[in-house]
């Protein structure tokens, strides 16, 4: 049995940036649609925030016991920056793994369209469209920063040709950001603007890994099989933050000697195995902080730290305030 779920073309529709001008007509809206399972087994929703003329955030969160077809309707064509960014899941159509996330520049026909979700799956995805005339607003005075051939694209985004495609990685501060999304904890008009600061926080860190992808890739010797496997160290990393493998075992894991996993990491993002857990772990303590029904204790037991004092002290060094000046601060 195939699941179908049916969108309209009013909630896919990229409201043009012009309306910025005339924002007073302008009110944001949210638009869910729930999956529908006759049997009871498969769950979820498709939710589309509209937050102003030019930005909307798109969030599908599935659990499915069948395939799942998602059909949308015929709407007007529009040229978008769309960022896709895959919490849980793999995205057979084009090999979109957990973990990662892409870049895309490119004109939507307008036409009706459908994708298809694998039964036995978990589905968690965030994408973020920016109709074109907002983003190049927005990155106008940047261009020279951007590499040559996105830039290329961006000046020739007119074109019905224009197709810009690339997959990175989500860094320990993409996926904070992405927590932070999925957990807004505001409603009405401050979660509107919280949500539109978050859009801009991961367009940001996403160009900014888009240069340093460029900068990597030059110096990239490995195998696509062993940067496969630095991503496989990576996740594995990410699920044990508390309780990591050491270097060796780690690099047994992945089928890896201990020399390749370390030239790996570096090559691919830029620090060392134990550096990007390091980065991680602060990540997770500065979303936890914000917690404040939680002591500064709690949080250094939650991330891994027996200490206190070298939790506090890693903390410091790396944010450049105490965990408990940065909780008093930010907390909610």
């Amino acid at each position: 049995m195939t699941l179908v779920l049916q969108e309209p073309a009013d909630c896919y529709h990229l409201l043009p940036s012009t309306q910025l001008d005339n924002n007073c007509h302008f009110q944001p809206k949210t638009y869910e649609f729930q999956l529908h399972d006759p049997k009871g087994m498969s769950h979820g929703y498709r939710r589309w925030f509209h937050l102003r003329p030019g930005i909307s955030l798109l969030l599908e969160d599935y659990y499915l016991q069948e395939n799942l077809v998602v059909k949308n309707s015929t709407n007007q064509p529009c040229t978008c920056l769309e960022l896709g960014f895959n919490l849980f899941g793999y995205d057979h159509s084009i090999d979109f793994k957990t973990g990662q996330n892409f870049i895309q520049l490119a004109l939507d026909s307008g036409e009706e369209s459908w994708k298809e979700w694998q039964a036995q799956e978990r589905v968690l995805k965030l994408d973020i469209h920016i109709e074109y005339t907002l983003f190049k607003s927005l990155i106008f005075a940047h261009l020279a920063q951007l590499p040559t051939k996105f830039r290329d694209i961006i000046d020739n985004a007119k074109s019905e040709e224009v197709d810009y495609w690339q997959v990175g990685r989500t860094t320990p501060k993409m996926q904070t950001i992405l927590q932070q999304v999925l957990n807004c904890p505001y409603q009405d008009l401050t979660k509107q603007l919280y949500l539109e600061a978050k859009v801009l926080e991961l367009l940001a860190l996403r160009l900014e890994d888009l240069q340093d992808s460029l900068r990597l890739d030059a110096t990239i010797t490995l195998k696509p099989i062993q940067i496969d496997s630095i991503y496989q160290a990576r996740d594995i990393l990410i699920h044990n933050f508390t309780d990591p493998p050491t270097l060796i075992g780690l690099a047994r894991q992945v089928n890896l000697n201990d020399c390749t996993l370390k030239k790996g990491f570096q090559q691919i993002f830029g620090t060392t195995v134990f550096g990007y857990l390091h980065n991680y772990r602060m990540e997770q303590a500065k979303e936890l902080l914000l917690d404040a029904t939680l002591t500064v204790n709690q949080v250094a037991q939650y991330v891994g730290y027996a200490s206190r004092s070298a939790f506090m002290t890693a903390f410091c060094k790396k944010f450049g305030e105490s965990p408990s000046v940065y909780s008093r601060k930010n907390s909610v």
